[in-house]
C-alpha cells in the first residue's frame, strides 16, 4: 500500500525501491514457494517497519544498504505473519486467503522459514554485528511470546502487565529495533539513536493497541477480517482488561473469576467489553504511547525528517484499519 505514503515526500519512491528488493531476494523457483509468496506480497501493507527504518536512516547518511535492509526488516516481519496464521488458523490475512488456507500448514510454516532464511542472508551481508545480534534477539522474544500467548488461550488470570509484555515481544520490539537500526546503520548521532528507539517503542505500543480495539470496535470491510477474532481464539487484550474494571453488572468478574473461560463466554466477553466502555479505555492507552512518543519527536532535530515521522505517528493513531 504504497498510496499510504503519499503526503511523505521521498517515501512512495524509496518503499517501491524496498518491495522490489524484497521480490527478487525472495524470488524461488519452487512453485509453491513462488505463488505463496505472490499472494503474500499482493496483500498490499503499509510497509511501516521498512518505513520507519528509512525515516530514521535520513537522521544520518541514508546508503544503497538500507533499502536492503529495510527490506529485510519486512521479510521478518512477513515471516511471523505467515506462522501468526497457521498458530491461529486464520482463513484472511487483509481481506485474502493465508498462505496456509492455500497451501496447507506444513507448506506454510516452511514458507515463512524460507522468507527468514532470506532475510537472514540480507542482514549478514549489510548490517553491522550488533544489529545482527539485536535482531537476532528480537527473534527470539517474538518466538518466547508467541508461546506464552497460546499457552495463556483462554486463561483467565490476564493483567496489563502481561498483556503488555507480551505485545512488547510480539510487535513493539520490532518497532523499536526499525527506528533504532536505521539510524544506527546511517551513523546518525548516539543520541538520536536512542531517541528513535525510544520513538520506535511508543509507537509499536501504541499501535497494537489499536490493533487490538479494530478486533472489537473496526469496520469489517475496511479490516477485512471478522470481528472478534481475538476473543475467539481465546486472547486476552486490552479493550477486555479495561472492561473488567469498568463492568457494573459483574458479569465480566464473574467469567474472569473462573480459572478458564469458554467459546461460548468468548461471545459475551466481546459484547460486553464493548458496552462496558472497554475500548474507549483501551484507547486512552494508545494515546498515551502515542504522546510520549510525540515528545521524543519534538525533542529530535527540526527538518523535514521530524515533521514526517510526527505526522506519521499522529495518523497511526487514528486509523481504521
Amino acid at each position: 500500500m504504497i498510496s499510504y505514503w503519499n503526503d511523505f515526500p521521498g517515501m512512495p519512491e524509496a518503499l517501491e525501491k524496498v518491495s522490489g528488493i524484497i521480490r527478487g531476494s525472495s524470488a524461488s523457483e519452487n512453485p509453491v514457494i513462488s505463488s505463496g509468496l505472490t499472494g503474500l506480497f499482493s496483500g498490499k501493507g503499509k510497509l511501516l517497519r521498512p518505513g520507519l527504518f528509512l525515516m530514521a536512516a535520513r537522521f544520518g547518511k541514508l546508503q544503497e544498504k538500507h533499502y536492503k535492509l529495510a527490506a529485510a526488516l519486512e521479510m521478518l516481519h512477513l515471516a511471523t505473519l505467515v506462522h501468526d496464521d497457521v498458530i491461529d488458523d486464520s482463513p484472511l490475512r487483509r481481506g485474502l486467503p493465508t498462505v496456509h488456507t492455500r497451501f496447507g500448514k506444513r507448506d506454510a510454516v516452511l514458507i515463512g522459514d524460507y522468507l527468514l532464511s532470506r532475510c537472514f542472508l540480507i542482514t549478514a551481508d549489510y548490517t553491522s554485528p550488533q544489529n545482527a545480534l539485536n535482531l537476532a534477539r528480537l527473534i527470539s522474544v517474538i518466538c518466547t511470546m508467541e508461546i506464552e500467548q497460546n499457552n495463556d488461550r483462554f486463561r483467565s488470570n490476564v493483567s496489563l502487565r502481561g498483556y503488555l509484555r507480551k505485545i512488547l515481544g510480539k510487535s513493539a520490539l520490532l518497532f523499536s529495533l526499525a527506528c533504532y537500526a536505521g539510524a544506527s546503520e546511517a551513523k546518525a548521532p548516539r543520541e538520536v539513536c536512542q531517541r528513535l528507539r525510544r520513538i520506535g517503542y511508543n509507537i509499536g505500543i501504541a499501535f497494537q493497541i489499536i490493533d487490538d480495539i479494530l478486533d472489537y470496535a473496526g469496520n469489517e470491510e475496511l479490516v477485512r477480517k471478522p470481528l472478534g477474532n481475538d476473543i475467539t481464539a481465546g486472547l486476552i487484550t486490552l479493550p477486555v482488561i479495561c472492561a473488567l474494571s469498568l463492568d457494573r453488572s459483574g458479569t465480566l468478574q464473574d467469567i474472569f473469576s473462573r480459572p478458564s473461560f469458554t467459546a461460548e463466554d468468548g461471545e459475551r466477553i466481546f459484547t460486553l467489553a464493548r458496552q462496558s466502555g472497554g475500548v474507549e479505555a483501551a484507547g486512552g492507552y494508545a494515546e498515551n504511547y502515542t504522546n510520549r512518543a510525540l515528545k521524543e519527536i519534538a525533542a529530535l532535530p527540526p527538518g523535514q525528517n521530524r515533521d514526517m515521522l510526527e505526522t506519521l505517528t499522529r495518523r497511526l493513531l487514528i486509523r481504521e484499519r
